[in-house]
């Protein structure tokens, strides 16, 4: 199909099919590899339903009528009486080689959705027998550890065990990380120490995480300061002490990463 022929499809279907079909595997924009399906949905299907890949010519079928529940609940193809709008097929990503490749799915030999994506594969198309295990920390939260195992079949590493970290226990005491220095970052129930020379005395202090995600500075003298939720609460306690030159950043996970930790006034 020439160019000029694309295009005029893409222009004419553009006014009735918006919202109305989506090629959600590959998206546009998405890295791929191994062994997984080309998914999406269309309200109706006017002929049999295909995709190109690379613009080679050579129409992969996809089979159509599979159930999306979701498409309707989302308040798309409502003036469908079934959910029966989902189309897909088993693909090899491997097949395309690494690097960014275009797909096209079609309608009846006509245009309807396309995407731009990036594939990497591990060295050759289909990788067989090669076996490893690992294990990811911190993931997906602090102190939560996944063990993922090389899957031939799917070509993917899978989830084979996960093991949860649970409710920090403060009762024991927060984890000593040692120094409190640029760069570190001081997870939930974590701690830090270091000193800071205030009028030739040296004051010594700990920075730690509690639960909740709250930075506490507790200084070795006779007084206590308030926890914080963000740099900027602790910026401003420091500063009613004239303090100045401690900045720390609060992570989307409740760590804190220490920016800059002042060691003299």
């Amino acid at each position: 199909m020439s160019f000029l022929l694309r295009l005029f499809g893409f222009v004419v279907l553009l006014p009735s099919l918006a919202h109305a079909a989506t090629l959600g595997i590959p998206g546009n924009g998405a890295k791929l590899s191994g062994v997984s399906v080309i998914s999406g949905w269309k309200c109706e299907a006017e002929g049999d339903l295909t995709i190109v890949f690379n613009d080679d010519g050579k129409h992969i079928p996809l089979l159509y009528g599979t159930e999306r529940t979701d498409v309707r609940a989302n308040g798309r193809c409502l003036d469908n009486d079934h959910d029966n709008v989902g189309f897909v097929a088993i693909w090899n990503w491997g097949n395309l080689g690494d690097g960014e490749h275009t797909a096209v799915a079609y309608d009846d030999g006509v245009p309807f959705a396309e995407s731009t994506f990036t594939v990497t594969t591990p060295g050759s198309r289909f990788l067989i027998g090669a076996s490893k295990r690992i294990t990811v920390d911190d993931f997906p939260m602090p102190g939560d550890s996944m063990v993922l195992e090389w899957n031939q079949g799917t070509q993917h590493f899978e989830i084979v065990d996960f093991m949860e970290s649970g409710p920090i226990d403060m009762e024991s005491g927060p984890i000593d990380l040692g120094a409190c220095m640029e760069g570190l970052t001081v997870g939930l129930g974590e701690m830090c120490s270091s000193s800071i020379n205030l009028a030739g005395e040296e004051i010594g202090f700990i920075f730690s995480v509690d639960a909740n995600g709250q930075g506490c500075v507790e200084p070795e003298i006779d007084i206590t300061l308030p926890c914080f939720n963000t740099g900027q609460e602790f910026e401003n306690l420091l500063s009613t002490f004239g303090v100045s030159g401690a900045s720390i950043t609060k992570n989307t996970d409740g760590s804190w990463t220490i920016d800059s930790f002042p060691t003299d006034l």
